[in-house]
């Protein structure tokens, strides 16, 4: 793929970030942008689609919830609340990691952002009510959003933004019928990001169908090495099975 990364160090700063942005990155512990986020933000802000190859623990999540929320910094709210975007994620997990990543980001900004997730496995009434007065930011397994939708509960016809992310494993969670039909309810005019840590073929027929000459991404490389790539150490200890939680508890001490 074709690095779009920036020639020089950047700060959250220089992408024009409102304040609020700024401090919630703060907060989190962002220092600086990753690799993958000096790439993604720029080219989300200007309103390119974006095709990502990123791994778990890149910042991929943080790159597409501050451009999402600086769209929405700069528009006009309505109510009823009209959803801009939408994020589609495989599991109920990252649902809920992706949409508590965006609760905190948004957290201060001058208008509130309404934030809904949406997943299967629990009672859909509960999620319903949420999403009574509208939502600006909705995450959502394709599943239960259909289940959503054909209650009628959630109307896709605003969506501005479309996030896939971890396309390769809502394509091999089976959910690419369900995709297909989420896909035909949304406007025809929009724009598109696909973050995925693998390419097969499902994947790169999916990348041309739905995105239209796209800022190309190699979130696993950048300047001076593997910048993309997340810092985390694995380390595996054989021990006996009686062993294990006071070794565990010495580990943690």
């Amino acid at each position: 793929m074709q690095d779009e990364f920036a020639a020089r160090a950047r700060t959250f700063e220089s992408f024009g970030l409102s304040p609020g942005l700024v401090r919630a990155t703060s907060e989190r512990g962002y220092a600086n942008p990753t690799a993958i986020q000096q790439a993604a933000i720029p080219a989300t802000l200007r309103g390119a689609d974006v095709l990502a190859s990123a791994q778990t623990g890149s910042g991929k999540t943080a790159a597409f919830a501050l451009a999402l929320l600086q769209q929405l910094e700069g528009a006009a709210r309505t109510a009823p609340r009209k959803t801009h975007a939408l994020v589609l994620v495989p599991t109920r997990e990252l649902a809920d990691q992706v949409g508590e990543t965006i609760h905190a980001l948004a957290r201060h900004l001058a208008e509130a952002v309404k934030v809904v997730v949406l997943f299967g496995g629990v009672s859909l009434n509960p999620q319903m009510m949420r999403l009574r007065g509208g939502a600006e930011v909705v995450v959502a397994t394709p599943g239960r959003l259909l289940d959503i939708v054909d209650h009628n509960a959630l109307d896709l016809s605003g969506v501005a933004l479309l996030v896939l992310d971890e396309a390769d494993r809502l394509l091999n969670a089976g959910f690419a019928d369900e995709l297909a039909r989420v896909l035909a309810l949304l406007p025809r005019r929009r724009q598109s990001l696909l973050f995925s840590a693998t390419f097969p073929a499902s994947v790169r027929a999916l990348a041309q169908d739905l995105l239209r000459d796209p800022v190309r991404i190699d979130g696993s490389a950048g300047p001076g090495g593997p910048a993309g790539e997340p810092d985390i150490a694995q380390h595996a200890v054989r021990v006996d099975e009686a062993r294990r939680t006071p070794l565990l508890r010495h580990m943690i001490q």
